[in-house]
């Protein structure tokens, strides 16, 4: 018996192991109309934000002093929608890492605090509820914008421009905004059962906990449907963008595929995160050595000592690198949670990578169906034509 040898010329990779496509992410993120477009999104989110805190009803209305334009607009917290009262992205710190999660915080924090058990007033509820609803809109415009074009690059090796993305989001923006909200609908629903045991006790139980002996073990069933819903909402509120942008869906295949993904496939939806983590640190602490260098070369420039003195008006500039770098990480953000949204419908479905959803002309309209003779494919025989034989009359 002869030994038969096998010999292998060259391994694919990225076949191998699909998760090296999440390299490419830090591709994806850097493109210049990309970020452009983050960007924009990045100014809309801050006016928006100052926006909200003006508002009569926000709690924050008149504690902090408000900047007179947006590159100076601050805030305290880098969880909440607006933008750092010291922005300085540190790669390797912790504050540096929370800004590689910045899109995905701007909707976490807000649907946190709204289920704080400490009691709330009305004014900090409907601030809450305004700063996720403007999250969401903004993340459904140019959010799902950015994960189109870079859902068409990484499939198709295409290009789509900063317009026809935001058109294809504009589009689709109730889609991308009532995905995420159907699961808070959900928790509502569920939470009535806590609130109609809670209301029996104090209406007829005089509180001596009979109803809630009794009845207590609704709102506990409920709070666990409520949890569940909570969790897949936070972790798969990025992957129904993502879905919507590359199939072109609606919100419900949209909150499905999300949901099924990260339910059916944890383990490697963890993996995969936690590698794009990894991609995004690396690419973070280049990005900060490329800006930083850039501020310094800049100061050399118009000379300018670093430290020493600075030029009146030129710290608006400066700042502006920052806003760069920002908009960098939210590039890289979408990039990152379309990339493993590709990944896990591969693994999931078996779908094929290249496949995306690409808008073709529209139907020409088909010809009416044959039928009788025409439809049965015979052949059709013409009979002779016969002359009319005229009458001869008698004499």
């Amino acid at each position: 018996m002869t030994d038969k040898h096998i010999t292998v010329d060259s391994i694919r990779w990225h076949s191998v192991l699909p998760w090296l496509h999440l390299l490419r992410a830090a591709q994806l993120a850097l493109r210049v109309r990309v970020v452009l477009l983050a960007l924009c999104a990045v100014v809309v989110f801050g006016t928006g934000g100052l926006v909200i805190r003006s508002l009569p009803f926000h709690p924050a209305r008149g504690a902090e002093a408000t900047a007179d334009s947006v590159l100076a607009s601050t805030m305290a917290e880098p969880g909440t929608p607006n933008w750092p009262a010291e922005f300085s992205l540190q790669p390797g710190t912790k504050e540096g890492r929370r800004w590689l999660l910045w899109p995905w915080t701007t909707v976490l924090m807000p649907t946190i605090q709204l289920f704080q058990p400490e009691p709330q007033a009305w004014s900090q509820v409907a601030a809450k509820w305004t700063e996720l609803l403007w999250a969401l809109l903004v993340w459904a415009i140019f959010g799902g914008a950015m994960a189109r074009m870079h859902a068409v690059r990484f499939a198709r090796d295409g290009s789509v421009s900063p317009l026809e993305a935001v058109r294809f989001s504009s589009r689709n923006w109730l889609s991308y905004l009532y995905g995420p909200l159907l699961p808070l609908l959900g928790v509502g629903c569920f939470a009535l059962l806590g609130i109609g045991v809670g209301k029996m006790e104090a209406w007829f139980g005089a509180g001596q906990g009979t109803w809630l002996m009794a009845l207590g073990w609704l709102p506990l069933i409920g709070s666990f449907a409520m949890a569940a819903l909570l969790l897949l909402l936070i972790f798969g509120w990025p992957l129904m963008v993502a879905a919507i942008s590359v199939e072109g869906s609606d919100g419900f295949d949209g909150l499905s595929r999300a949901f099924g993904y990260v339910m059916n496939r944890p383990w490697y939806f963890a993996f995969l995160v936690s590698v794009a983590f990894g991609v995004g640190v690396v690419a973070d602490f280049f990005m900060f050595v490329f800006l930083h260098n850039s501020d310094r070369l800049a100061r050399w420039s118009i000379g300018v000592n670093d430290g020493v003195r600075e030029l009146r008006g030129f710290s608006v500039w400066t700042a502006s690198l920052q806003f760069v770098h920002l908009a960098v990480l939210v590039s890289f953000f979408w990039s990152a949670t379309t990339v493993i949204y590709f990944l896990l419908r591969q693994s999931d479905d078996g779908t094929p990578l290249d496949q995306v959803y690409i808008p073709g002309p529209p139907p020409k309209a088909e010809p009416l169906p044959l039928v009788g003779v025409a439809a049965s494919q015979q052949p059709v025989i013409e009979r002779p034509t016969v002359e009319p034989v005229e009458a001869v009359s008698k004499p």
